[in-house]
C-alpha cells in the first residue's frame, strides 16, 4: 500500500467539497445531476478505500484469508498491513455501514409517514405541500395552504411538486443524505444538491405558468409562513431567497450541450477514480487508468 491507495477518495472528495461551495453556471436540472453523480462516486471511492484496506489488514492476520479472497481484492504485498492504517479503516467502515443503516431507516420511516397520510388534507393552520414518492404517494397538502392561497398560487404548487414526483427527486435527496450522513464534510454539497432540486422544480413550474413573478410569489407565501422545523423534515424547503431571487431575475439557460457534457464527463471521470478504489478494473479484467 502507498499514497496512491488515496488518490481516488482524495480527488472525489476534493470535487464535491468544490462544488459545494461554487455552484456552477448550469440550468438546476444538470446542476443537480452532476451533484448527484459525484455524491454517489465520492461516497463509494472513500468507503471503497476503508474497505479495501480493512479486507487487506485482516487478510494479513489471518494467512488462510488470503487464499480465499479473490486476487484482485487483495494489495499483492508481501508485508502485513499495518495496525495504524488496518484498525481505523476497520473502524471507519463499520461506522459508514451504520450510518447508512440508520440514515436508510429514518428515511422510510419519513416517506412511510407521509404516505398515510397522502390521501387525505392535513388538518393544519400552516401551509404545508409535500410531494410523496411511490406507489399511494402524491401531492400532500394542508388545509392552511387551501385557505391562503388563490387558484393561480395552488396551480403553482401543485405544478412544483408535480415535478418533484415527475424527476423522483427523492432519490437525489436519499443519495444526497446518504453521502452527507456518512461523509460529513459532503453536508454543504448535499445542501446545494437540495436546492438544485427546489430550482429545479421552479423552473419547471414557471416554464408551465409562464409567470415567473407568480411563481417567485407563491414560494415566497409558502415557504416563508412555513414552520421553521417540518413535520417531514427529508421534504422540506430549502434557499427560499435564494430561489425567489433566481425567479425574479433571467430565466437560466438550459445548456444542452455543455449540461450533458459536463454531466458525462464529471461522471466518467469519478466513476473510474470510485472503480479504482473498489479494484473493479483488477475484477472485471480491464484497466480505467
Amino acid at each position: 500500500m502507498n499514497w496512491l491507495t488515496f488518490l481516488p477518495a482524495a480527488v472525489t472528495t476534493a470535487l464535491a467539497l468544490a462544488l459545494g461551495r461554487w455552484p456552477l453556471p448550469l440550468h438546476p436540472l444538470w446542476e443537480a445531476r452532476l451533484l448527484a453523480t459525484v455524491a454517489l462516486t465520492t461516497l463509494l471511492a472513500v468507503v471503497g478505500t476503508f474497505v479495501f484496506i480493512g479486507v487487506n489488514y485482516l487478510a494479513g492476520l489471518m494467512p488462510w484469508a488470503a487464499g480465499v479472497l479473490p486476487e484482485w481484492a487483495l494489495f499483492g504485498d508481501e508485508e502485513p498491513l499495518r495496525t495504524g492504517a488496518g484498525v481505523p479503516s476497520l473502524l471507519l467502515s463499520c461506522v459508514c455501514l451504520a450510518a447508512a443503516c440508520r440514515l436508510a431507516a429514518r428515511s422510510a420511516a419519513e416517506v412511510r409517514a407521509a404516505r398515510r397520510s397522502s390521501g387525505s388534507l392535513m388538518d393544519t393552520d400552516l401551509p404545508i405541500a409535500v410531494a410523496v414518492p411511490g406507489r399511494g404517494g402524491g401531492v400532500l397538502i394542508s388545509r392552511g395552504l387551501l385557505d391562503r392561497l388563490t387558484a393561480a398560487e395552488l396551480q403553482v404548487v401543485f405544478l412544483h411538486e408535480r415535478s418533484h414526483l415527475r424527476h423522483r427527486h427523492h432519490r437525489y435527496l436519499a443519495l444526497g443524505a446518504l453521502a452527507a450522513g456518512v461523509l460529513p464534510p459532503l453536508r454543504r454539497m448535499n445542501e446545494r444538491l437540495r436546492f438544485s432540486l427546489e430550482r429545479w422544480a421552479d423552473e419547471d413550474a414557471a416554464e408551465a405558468v409562464g409567470d415567473r413573478p407568480l411563481v417567485a410569489r407563491t414560494i415566497a407565501r409558502v415557504a416563508l409562513t412555513s414552520p421553521a422545523a417540518s413535520p417531514l423534515p427529508a421534504f422540506s424547503e430549502s434557499g427560499v431567497v435564494g430561489r425567489v431571487k433566481a425567479l425574479l431575475g433571467t430565466p437560466p439557460s438550459k445548456n444542452p450541450v455543455t449540461g450533458p457534457m459536463v454531466v458525462f464527463s464529471t461522471g466518467l471521470t469519478t466513476s473510474c477514480l470510485a472503480s479504482t478504489a473498489l479494484q473493479l478494473d483488477r475484477a472485471l479484467g480491464f484497466t480505467f487508468l
